[in-house]
């Protein structure tokens, strides 16, 4: 149901819902365009629910109220005595003569013939007739449409997008262009050297503003930018995309997404700002995320993966959908996978790095994986027990064990610490209730790998990590060498 109205022009008129979705009505008859088949006016229409109007002409949210409107109408005690010639004034007062005519052969009743003396079917008749001389009838050029939001800015070198909807993706002249048209919900701002700029609409505001008049519109907001462009698109190329962590200001994002293009030899990645706020911010942050409470960050996180995966669906190749993500970009992804389907899951191959989440097996694509530093601490607080876990399995490995033989170890380490008795049975029955644990805690870290760390590195915890750039190059060279095999 709509909540309010407003006429843009004559030709067209804005109808708001309660959720703030903004509609426009363009074309066909007046009538038509403010709901009102009878043409009843605003003053006496207001408790008939006209939720707006156009001079004196009352705006419906829909022909019913106001046809109910039109009956009250005539029943009222001005016209309720009088004949079809009075309301033939009413409409038409400067040709009365030839309203009441027209008027009168439309619903074959006498033109001295009052209101109060028609009957029920005479009634509707009239009521009929009524709305083919206001012009409610269609001209096939009536246009109702729900107007698409500019959902968000794609900062981009050769110049900025919108994105539309969900994965309608516009230049910034094109956007301008929509909401001009009335084809998008949006608001132009004129700066006085002529600069113009795009917003989102504030407080359902409707006008094309200058921004002389900024201060009407104190909550205007820029739109908000989903994601930021670095290098060139090439037809077909993987999707690849990058989140940073905390205390990565604009610049320092930018460059370590830089380095992920410059590994593809130049190719586009999509890098969703996660600009620093204030390091202690950031970091509450971070513990708000890890006590499962979601922030404002995370529906804006679900768009970025949605709007990645509609643009794999729009190459021939539908080419893979990869994120690399570093430190609380794992913990943003982590919240937002609950908001996606299994199927749009399943689509994104995902790489943490330093991740203050480890993201479990199975739940995005069979490829995703999760890395981390030896001397990377931060893993150590977000993940504790599976890192802790992770390293023992990594200094096992570099003694050249396999897994059973580290669990069978870790297994006995626990009976000898846990159990009181020297009994060898008691402690093999202990050590076996543990294998089955650690085997099962084992399956938790299958897509969890511990990297030897940087040289001479204790305590490292950095995207540009010699270690972590060095596995990005082998993931990108993984997946251009599957598709360069599949295009041949």
């Amino acid at each position: 149901m709509f909540k309010s109205a407003h006429a843009h022009d004559d030709a067209t008129v804005f109808y708001f819902d309660e959720m703030g979705n903004k509609y426009a009505a363009i074309g066909g008859s007046l009538a038509w365009r403010i709901n009102n088949p009878g043409l009843a006016h605003s003053h006496c229409s207001r408790k008939f629910g006209s939720i707006g109007n156009l001079g004196h002409y009352a705006i419906f949210p829909d022909p019913q109220n106001g046809r109910k409107a039109l009956s009250t109408w005539i029943r009222s005690k001005k016209y309720f005595n009088s004949s079809l010639k009075v309301l033939a004034k009413h409409y038409q007062p400067k040709n009365p003569e030839g309203c009441v005519q027209k008027l009168s052969s439309s619903c074959s009743i006498s033109s001295e013939t009052k209101i109060k003396d028609l009957n029920q079917e005479e009634l509707q008749r009239l009521l009929i007739g009524i709305e083919k001389l206001c012009g409610y009838t269609s001209t096939n050029n009536e246009i109702f449409s729900l107007l698409p939001k500019i959902i968000a800015k794609i900062e981009n070198p050769t110049g900025d997008t919108y994105l539309i909807g969900n994965n309608a993706v516009l230049s910034k002249k094109e956007a301008i262009e929509w909401v001009q048209s009335h084809r998008l919900d949006g608001v132009i701002v004129r700066e006085r050297n002529g600069t113009i700029h795009l917003r989102s609409r504030p407080n359902h505001c409707i006008w094309d503003v200058s921004k002389n008049k900024f201060t009407l519109l104190p909550s205007t907001k820029e739109i908000n930018t989903l994601a930021r462009v670095v290098g060139e698109h090439r037809p077909g190329q993987c999707i690849w995309s990058f989140i940073n962590g905390i205390d990565n200001t604009k610049e320092e994002a930018l460059a370590s997404t830089e380095l992920i293009s410059k590994a593809t030899n130049g190719e586009r990645v999509l890098c969703m700002p996660n600009d620093t706020i204030w390091a202690p911010i950031d970091l509450i942050h971070c513990l708000l995320l890890k006590t499962s409470s979601n922030t404002p960050i995370i529906p804006w996180t679900v768009k970025f993966l949605q709007h990645l995966l509609s643009l794999a669906s729009e190459e021939k190749e539908s080419p893979p959908v990869i994120l690399f993500l570093h430190s609380q970009g794992a913990i943003l992804v982590e919240h937002a996978l609950k908001s996606l389907s299994l199927e749009e899951k399943k689509q994104l191959r995902i790489f943490t790095f330093g991740g203050g989440s480890f993201l479990p097996p199975g739940e995005s694509h069979a490829d995703s994986h999760n890395y981390a530093s030896a001397a990377d601490f931060v893993c150590r607080f977000g993940s504790p027990h599976l890192q802790l876990l992770a390293l023992k399995r990594y200094y096992g490995y570099r003694k050249g064990l396999i897994d059973d033989q580290i669990i069978d170890g870790l297994a006995m380490e626990d009976a000898m610490l846990h159990t009181d008795s020297i009994n060898p049975q008691v402690i093999k029955a202990y050590a076996k209730q543990r294998i089955k644990y650690y085997e099962n805690e084992f399956s938790k870290i299958s897509n969890l790998t511990i990297l030897d760390p940087d040289p001479g590195s204790k305590w490292k915890h950095t995207f540009i990590s010699r270690c972590y750039q060095d596995m990005i190059r082998k993931i990108i060279q993984k997946y251009q060498k599957n598709l360069n095999a599949s295009c041949n």
